[in-house]
């Protein structure tokens, strides 16, 4: 299951939430790796590249972050579009800025955020391009080493648009190339449901 929803909050909190992660002070923390470690996979589509993030949330340590209550009701409007939570694993923010030479079509390698059941909603903050892939393979326990990926879906960043999938899905960011900034949040649900 993939789902895409347009308009998912209420527009003056969509402006908020924009507002606040743009702002000249908003603390961004700069990732050599956006996606940790080394590359894996040897293949010319995937690149690992620089970036910054901002957590707001983590199953060990709670909140981390003083603007995690600006961000918290994601949680709550997933479960209004139908998707029952407990709440978060894990929540966070990725800023992706343009990189020279990144191409269409390549993203950062593909990833699953934890090796348990969850699900993910990636929201989309602002007007951007650089896609989320979603590949076609989900994460086995007993073959954690995966070379071989087939894009299933291929979704474009949007103001104000939620995408919903099952965690265990392998999937990929990538960084904008018409624009200077792409910016995400990153939820890590808590639900028992499967979405596969």
């Amino acid at each position: 299951m993939i789902k895409v929803i347009d308009g998912f909050l209420p527009e003056t909190y969509a402006d908020e939430i924009e507002q606040t992660l743009t702002r000249y002070d908003f603390p961004w923390y700069y990732r050599p790796s956006i996606n940790n470690g080394k590359p894996k996979i040897p293949d010319e589509r995937f690149k690992y590249a620089h970036g910054f993030v901002h957590n707001f949330y983590n199953d060990e340590d709670g909140p981390m972050s003083s603007y995690y209550p600006l961000v918290s009701a994601l949680s709550y409007f997933a479960e209004q579009q139908g998707f029952p939570n407990q709440g978060f694993h894990r929540l966070k923010s990725n800023l992706n800025v343009s990189i020279p030479g990144w191409q269409d079509g390549q993203c950062q390698e593909p990833h699953t955020d934890m090796p348990s059941q969850h699900l993910v909603c990636i929201y989309y903050v602002n007007d951007s391009d650089g896609d989320t892939f979603i590949f076609n393979k989900l994460f086995d326990p007993k073959e954690p080493d995966q070379f071989q990926f087939d894009i299933k879906e291929r979704i474009s960043p949007k103001k104000n648009r939620a995408l919903f999938f099952d965690g265990m899905y392998y999937h990929a960011g990538s960084y904008p190339i018409q624009n200077n900034a792409r910016i995400m949040i990153n939820c890590n649900l808590i639900s028992s449901h499967s979405y596969t």
